[in-house]
């Protein structure tokens, strides 16, 4: 290990901050969203019992708390703490933390990285097996994973992290659609499907929804300056209306013709 603990990332700023430096912030923690996707598809290995303490522990503010206020903290604490040559990256975090750690540091990275990719390829391959189920393309469990490997090793020989931040970026876009679509069925859809059996295969309101904002929010991202900033929130926000309004309308026409 070749830096020991800096209390200087307790005062750690810019020199001349910036007036929006917090919404810059809070616009890049929105990537952060994307665990919500997980938390739908592990939400389902849970007993309907159990729904209400995974709800306020496992999946709730706690959960939360660790991700966003502890890894900003620690964020923050090795960019202060160790020096990086460049803009910071992946790469460089991974870099300090070897650094800041040795050995220790790379058991580190390595548990970590193995946790998530786990959880990664398995989430990547049950919804690639569905998805093109509905096409007619059916394999095996093993067969669809084997896929998902070769689609990520021939990422990873195309130089990924030369457009990495550009790909997160497009991903960010789409997760805060994502997001937004599934709050507002939360909140006004839940009579709508009281059971699984009677959800529809194909839904056009929340894929209307969801695509709408999508492209609006990559418009705004393409557009630069102030606008791009608010590229991530003005899609969930819009997401989110889309989802409410169009689900709305659909249960009227429903009752109507009915």
């Amino acid at each position: 290990s070749r830096y020991g603990y800096q209390p200087q990332w307790l005062d750690f700023g810019p020199a001349t901050p910036s007036a929006s430096g917090w919404w810059d912030c809070f616009v890049a923690y929105m990537g952060v969203w994307v665990l919500m996707l997980f938390t739908f598809d592990y939400a389902r290995f849970g007993k309907p019992e159990d729904a209400e303490y995974h709800g306020r522990w496992n999946f709730g503010m706690p959960f939360y708390a660790v991700t966003f206020l502890l890894n900003g903290a620690a964020g923050i604490y090795l960019v202060s703490s160790i020096p990086h040559e460049g803009a910071l990256n992946e790469v460089s975090v991974v870099m300090a933390i070897l650094q800041l750690m040795g050995l220790w540091g790379l058991l580190f990275v390595w548990a970590t990285q193995t946790r998530i990719n786990t959880a990664n390829y398995y989430l990547a391959t049950l919804n690639m097996q569905a998805f093109f189920a509905r096409f007619g393309v059916r394999g095996s469990y093993w067969a669809w994973a084997l896929a998902v490997g070769v689609i990520v090793y021939g990422l990873m020989l195309a130089d990924v992290f030369a457009y990495l931040l550009k790909a997160l970026a497009y991903q960010g876009i789409f997760v805060v659609a994502w997001v937004g679509v599934a709050l507002a069925q939360i909140l006004y859809g839940r009579s709508d499907v009281a059971a699984l059996e009677r959800v529809a295969a194909f839904n056009p309101v929340g894929l209307t929804a969801w695509f709408g904002a999508t492209a609006t929010g990559l418009a705004l991202m393409y557009s630069g300056g102030s606008l791009g900033s608010f590229s991530a929130p003005s899609t969930v926000v819009l997401a989110f209306a889309l989802q409410a309004g169009l689900s709305r309308r659909s249960r009227l026409r429903l009752q109507v013709a009915q």
